[in-house]
């Protein structure tokens, strides 16, 4: 059985109880860090709402319950990236419980989605945790706001526990409460048991990658120990990114060990049904409502509009303004989910932070469309394209003027009078003499013109029908 306990980094731009950024680019260690974050005696906390718009509106998303009062506890904590030695988290009464999330026909149940100051940062200095001498603690992420959302154990494999990370993350990322280009992660805590042994914890993975290798290595390890008669521990372990295996951090502690009591700084949140449903209007359209939107809407594939949504919600909304700017949807799927997603992956970026832009990809469809470049050579221009993000028209000129349609006429009808011989055999029926008569055009065109154009061009030069 397997269960996930997901920290997500929320948008926000101070932390979760008090005014320090929550996000400084180029900070330097420990800069951004108050009397609050560093707990320093007599330092009051004092609640980020907006942070807790983000838990509700995560819970509301997975079909979660959401509580009308909610309370805050400390969590003994004695480790050196929590610096007042507990965390502010919620125990008793989180603020959303009992979703769930359907993965691929299962659905993967939510027991809760509560909300919790991150602890510092811990670097090794001079290698891994195994092999580093000493550690420095970096405090700028003590008090950033993380949303919890825990799983039942209703995993049944890696590959599914990857699959249910894919999805969730798609979902946090249309609710925009989690942000990546800001730096932003998410975490992972995996518990893992098999029949005949206790669960064992793996801390804090990151990389939805790196959790299906986690849980892969750690089946194998429960199931070699059984099968030596040994006993399988109750323990947190450590997942090494660069050997793919585990190792013992500590015993695992029980509940009890963390001491849990109510925060005396933070009174009792009530969350009133005028707050809930303000936030609930405001929601965006969820992914899998807008695979089905866009299958509908513009009369593309299911497993298309699958592929543009779950790619991101600005890779959809790329969608949506390049069909409001070519008018032909299937053509804009087709060159997004193929070659455009492929340059893109290649670059490892998002659209978001790519130079490409929907009027210059739309400006990339209408040269196809025109017959101005052929689908080949325009195979070849995205890459330079995505690269560059120039207009594809300019790209074009600078290898070659794009074709007028007479220009490209001209060319077919000089190829077919200097090719008499494969001309002849192209109306005994050879189609290989079509394709001998379309590489030449294109050869003479530096690939510029369309090769089904080509062909019809052809075709009429040749009085065939078409």
């Amino acid at each position: 059985m397997i269960g996930l306990e997901v920290h997500c980094q929320l948008n926000t731009e101070s932390k979760l109880f008090c005014q320090c950024e929550a996000y400084l680019s180029d900070a330097k260690p420990n800069e951004s860090t108050c009397e609050v974050c560093l707990g320093y005696p007599g330092a009051k906390p004092v609640l980020n709402k907006r942070a807790v718009d983000h838990v509700i509106s995560i819970g509301l998303a997975l079909g979660c319950a959401i509580n009308s009062e909610t309370y805050f506890s400390r969590k003994t904590y004695f480790y050196p990236d929590m610096p007042k030695n507990f965390q502010i988290t919620q125990y008793e009464v989180p603020i959303a419980m009992g979703g769930k999330i359907d993965v691929n026909g299962s659905a993967i149940r939510i027991r809760r989605v509560h909300l919790e100051e991150d602890p510092a940062r811990i670097i090794y200095a001079n290698g891994n945790l195994e092999t580093t001498s000493y550690v420095l603690v970096d405090y700028n992420r003590a008090g950033v706001p993380l949303a919890e959302i825990v799983t039942e154990p209703d995993i049944k494999s890696p590959r599914e526990a990857r699959a249910f990370l894919d999805k969730l993350s798609t979902i946090l990322d249309y609710l925009k409460v989690y942000d990546q280009a800001r730096g932003a992660s998410i975490r992972v805590d995996a518990n893992i048991s098999i029949e005949g042994g206790e669960r064992a914890e793996i801390k804090n993975i990151t990389g939805f990658e790196s959790v299906e290798k986690a849980l892969n290595y750690e089946i194998v390890r429960q199931q070699n120990l059984l099968r030596l008669g040994r006993k399988i521990e109750r323990e947190t372990r450590h997942f090494d990114e660069i050997a793919k295996t585990t190792s013992p951090l500590r015993k695992k502690e029980f509940e009890e060990d963390y001491g849990y009591i109510f925060d005396p700084d933070l009174p009792v949140l009530g969350l009133s049904e005028e707050w809930i449903a303000g936030i609930r209007g405001s929601m965006p359209e969820l992914p899998d409502s807008m695979v089905e939107r866009l299958a509908r809407d513009y009369s593309i594939s299911r497993y298309d509009a699958k592929v543009i949504v779950y790619t991101g919600s600005d890779f959809a909304a790329f969608f949506e303004e390049t069909c409001r700017l070519h008018g032909k949807p299937l053509a804009v799927s087709r060159w997004m989910t193929n070659y455009l997603l492929k340059s893109l992956n290649w670059r490892s970026e998002r659209i978001s932070q790519s130079k490409v832009r929907p009027d210059t990809f739309a400006e990339l469809l209408g040269l196809m469309d025109r017959g101005s470049i052929g689908e080949r050579y325009a195979k070849e221009l995205i890459k330079e394209y995505v690269d560059t993000g120039a207009s594809p028209s300019e790209l074009a000129r600078s290898a070659g003027e794009p074709l007028t349609p007479e220009e490209l006429e001209r060319t077919v009808k000089n190829v077919v009078s200097e090719n008499s011989t494969a001309a002849a055999e192209l109306r005994e029926g050879k189609e290989a003499a079509m394709q001998y008569l379309i590489g030449l055009v294109l050869s003479k065109t530096k690939k510029r013109g369309d090769p089904r154009e080509i062909a019809k061009l052809i075709r009429n030069a040749l009085g065939m029908p078409l």
